[in-house]
This record gives C-alpha cells, structure tokens and sequence, in this order.
C-alpha cells in the first residue's frame, strides 16, 4: 500500500466511525429481523458513495414467513456491490449486518447510541460485525478518492441472518449462484494478527426427556423428567471426557479438542408448577465439531451414546431432534491466497501473521465449502460481542482498512 493511501485511510478515521455508527443507529435485532430494510437502504447508498455498482436482491417474503412465522414484518434483503477493473480475478468480501437483541440496563452508553471513548467504539454490532462494513467501505472510497486503482475486481456481500442460520443470507447469496468471485473474504473468524482458515462445525439437538406428572404431594405416583434428565447429564458429562480425547491441530500448533455443551436452554412442559412432578423437560446440546471429524459421524455417535444411556438408566425415555447443523471448514494456510493477505497484514501491522482455526462458526463455510472458493477469515475484532458494551478500538478499524486496502492493491490472484 503506498503511503498516501494509508495515511489518507487513517487521517479520515472519522468518516470511518461516522460510517460505523450510522449502521450501529439501526437497530437490526435477529431475531426477529427488526429494521433490515432501513439498514439495506443505508448500506445500499454507502456502497454507491464508495463507488460500487450495486444491486438489492429482495428474498421472496412468503419464503420468509413460511421458515419464520414471527417474521411477518420483517423482510429479509442482501446487497451485493461491485467494482469492476477488468481484471482476471475478483475478491469477495462479505459481513452480515443482523445483530443479537441487546440486554435492558447495564450498558455505558445507549446499545443504539454509538459513542467514542478513550478510544472505543461502543454500540451493538461495532465488534459484530458493523465496523468491518464500515472498513471496507471506508478503504474503497478512499482508494476511489486518491484514484487507486485495486488488482483484482471488487465485489461485496451485505447480508442478513449470520446470527440464525444464514438461510436467507449468505446461504442464498451462495445457493443462488450471486457471486461471481474467485476468493472470499470473511471479515471475522480472525482478528489481530490472528488470520482465520476455517471454523468448527456444529451440531445443535433439542433432547426430550419424557416421564409422568403426578401431583407434588404423592411423587410416587409420577415418573420425575427432571431426575431423569440429571441421571443423563451425568452419563453425558462422561461423553466429554471421551471426546476431549479427540484432537486437532491449529495452524499456529495449539492443540483443540471436540467439546459438547449441556444445557444452554432447559425448560419442563408448559403448566409446570412447584408442586407438580415434571412429566417432561427439554434441554440441549451444542456439539462442536472439528475440522478432522466428519459430521454425520459426530452425529451419529452422540446419537448412539444415548440410545446406550437410555438402555442403562432405569424408565428413561427421550426424544432427540437436531435442531441445526454447520459443516467444519479448513483451507491450507499455505496456499497462495492465505499468505498473500497474511503478506499484506503484516506489512500493516509490522509483524508476521499467525494463520488459526475459529472455535465458533460463521459464514465462512458457505465460501469454501459450497461455493468452494479460497476463503478466509479477518476482520477489526473488538470486545464483548453478544455481551453488555460491545465495543472495538477505533485503531483497529483503522488498521483493518488499510489491510483490506493494502491487500486489493498488491493481490493479483
């Protein structure tokens, strides 16, 4: 990147938190999807400005509300911008503009009034992920206004959804054939130095513990789910012993292991009281899925596991219905792609780039596993996504405007 550019990208740091914190102003809770439209018009205008052709794909709403009744009022759209230079090969850069519901009480400042302190960007989606729109959108402009010309062709991806499932989302943009891409940029899944090649998989079951109300006075006369449910949570906290026995090696040599998490949401039947017997109780399981495991595999070996426990616990019956899944994904580090954005980051940041694999997921699957493009993972970071005072570094929005920046004017393809 030459010195003007990146000096022009971090002398208007402002009009990158402007840019930022209008989109943080729109409150584009998922679910239920509150706002999207708002927020498309808003980023179909900042993309034009940065001068992108740009084009709205509306998701048919009847779709919509067939797979999300409580979507009625909230239609689902993607905007796709693209900055054509004529040359062989195009860059993909996508982030998702739906955030998680934001806690009553406890933050610093408004989680919809975005506000700078002592450095920090705070608001709802300034971490995740709307501060990684404003820095792409924030780089082209700029290039456009120095009259930088990129080596690759740009296009872009705004969409809806990362924080459900993605169906109307990246999903579509991909399932629909959208991109005309060669390589995909995911801007989270790495942050820092940290660049990310894949994600663990997921599998998300809801599991039905069935047992016999009776009133609380004569629990002899029931058959208690919830003693049930802890009888198989114990022989599950044994699955995790096993499964910690499986392993995989991160990029950067950490060692990871399978992990299952008991019990996010539980609940007993609706009309529980205190002084009944719970006659069923529903809770679930979040198994991570690594990148050397295959994923009907992992599903059927915790299926197994507790058809086996069911066998030894006395009057255990359950139900178990998997709720969701995502496939794992891993892209050699050492590939040309990888390493040429590692190359441009570090010359950004001074020092090499670490290549890792996300515990979590994202969309990032969809780029490398279906679509099958090259893809990586990287964006401005931040602290307390999903939590009270989400925030990011006003320097780290900088810093990943210059990458993106130095990385589309040096890559070829």
């Amino acid at each position: 990147m030459s010195a003007p550019l990146g000096t022009a990208i971090a002398r208007d740091r402002r009009r990158l938190v402007a840019l930022a914190a209008d989109l943080i102003r729109i409150p584009t809770v998922n679910p239920p999807g509150d706002r999207y439209l708002d927020c498309v018009a808003t980023l179909a205008r900042m993309s034009r400005e940065a001068g992108l052709k740009v084009r709205v794909v509306r998701i048919p709403h009847e779709r919509v509300v067939e797979a999300l009744p409580d979507a009625v009022a909230c239609p689902r759209a993607i905007v796709i911008g693209r900055w054509d230079v004529g040359a062989p090969r195009t860059v993909h850069f996508n982030a998702h503009y739906d955030v998680v519901p934001a806690a009553a009480g406890g933050w610093t400042f408004g989680p919809f009034e975005p506000r700078v302190s002592r450095g920090w960007l705070y608001g709802r989606g300034s971490a995740d992920m709307k501060g990684s729109i404003a820095c792409v959108l924030h780089a082209l402009a700029t290039m456009r206004r120095l009259g930088v010309t990129p080596a690759v062709n740009i296009e872009v991806s705004w969409t809806p959804d990362e924080e459900t499932d993605s169906t109307f989302g990246v999903q579509w943009l991909v399932r629909k054939k959208l991109l005309t891409a060669d390589y995909a940029i995911v801007c989270e899944g790495g942050s820092g130095r940290h660049v990310g090649c894949g994600h663990n998989g997921v599998l998300w079951f809801e599991v039905d513990v069935h047992g016999r109300a009776a009133h609380g006075s004569e629990p002899h006369r029931g058959i208690n789910a919830v003693e049930l449910m802890s009888a198989l949570v114990l022989d599950l906290k044994k699955y995790q012993v096993q499964l910690a026995q499986r392993s995989f090696r991160n990029p950067d040599g950490r060692i990871r292991s399978a992990t299952l998490n008991i019990g996010g949401v539980t609940a007993t039947q609706p009309g529980g009281k205190i002084n009944t017997v719970p006659g069923a109780v529903t809770f679930t399981l979040d198994r991570r899925v690594l990148p050397n495991e295959d994923l009907a595999e992992a599903e059927r070996h915790l299926r197994a596991f507790i058809r086996a426990a069911a066998r030894r616990i006395p009057r255990l019956r359950v139900t178990v219905r998997k709720t969701n899944q995502h496939t794992a994904t891993f892209s050699d580090p050492a590939g040309p792609f990888p390493r040429a954005f590692g190359a441009a980051l570090a010359r950004v940041r001074g020092q090499s780039a670490k290549f890792t694999v996300s515990t979590g997921f994202n969309d990032s699957h969809f780029f490398a596993g279906e679509a099958g493009l090259p893809t990586i993972g990287w964006g401005p970071g931040g602290e307390a996504c999903h939590g009270t005072d989400e925030r990011v570094r006003v320097s780290e929005l900088v810093e990943a405007a210059q990458a993106y920046a130095e990385f589309v004017t040096t890559f070829a393809g």
